[in-house]
């Protein structure tokens, strides 16, 4: 007797992206991902560390992955993209996050980070797409970043996702998207 195997069906919120060859689960963060997000944070270079931070934070990788790894869903969106086939299958090497403003109703501030190794291959502009599309089944109707105004493909990456550049000062530049 053959057993047909069947794969489960992924959640709504799951997807396969392939981008420049290579496959990519897009997903929400979970409470178990914290370790796999300290990784992808301490696999990234100081550079980018500092142009995420817009500084230097002690101690990032550990802070950052605890905190996205239980963020408050009622408030904040965060996705990550999961390697789908790299020497480690599973590996997360992009997070995108929204946090909502409390004192500005319908908005909410983004940051993102892919890690150093996997930047150049459209892992960013995926998630920036995937976290808009998700603000906008929220009702949120703007969405605002600070980018290092070294950070230039950052700026050209908000740019073509339709952000523009409403103010900037001391070498950060915000950004906003009307949804």
């Amino acid at each position: 007797m053959n057993a047909t195997s069947i794969e489960p069906a992924r959640p709504a919120s799951e997807h396969l992206v392939s981008l420049s060859h290579h496959s990519y689960l897009i997903r929400s963060v979970s409470g178990s991902d914290e370790l796999a997000l300290f990784d992808m944070f301490a696999r990234s270079s100081p550079e980018d560390l500092r142009l995420r931070c817009l500084g230097m934070i002690k101690d990032f990788p550990r802070l950052a992955a605890a905190r996205l790894a239980h963020c408050d869903r009622g408030r904040e969106i965060a996705l990550v993209a999961v390697d789908g086939e790299g020497a480690a299958p599973g590996e997360i090497v992009g997070v995108a996050h929204l946090i909502e403003e409390p004192t500005e109703p319908g908005c909410a501030e983004f940051d993102i980070l892919v890690r150093t190794d996997v930047k150049g291959h459209g892992v960013g502009f995926q998630l920036m797409k995937d976290v808009l599309a998700r603000a906008r089944e929220r009702r949120l109707t703007k969405i605002v970043g600070f980018i290092a105004g070294e950070n230039h493909a950052m700026l050209l990456m908000t740019s073509e996702l339709g952000f523009v550049r409403d103010h900037a000062e001391m070498g950060t530049v915000r950004v906003t998207a009307m949804l």
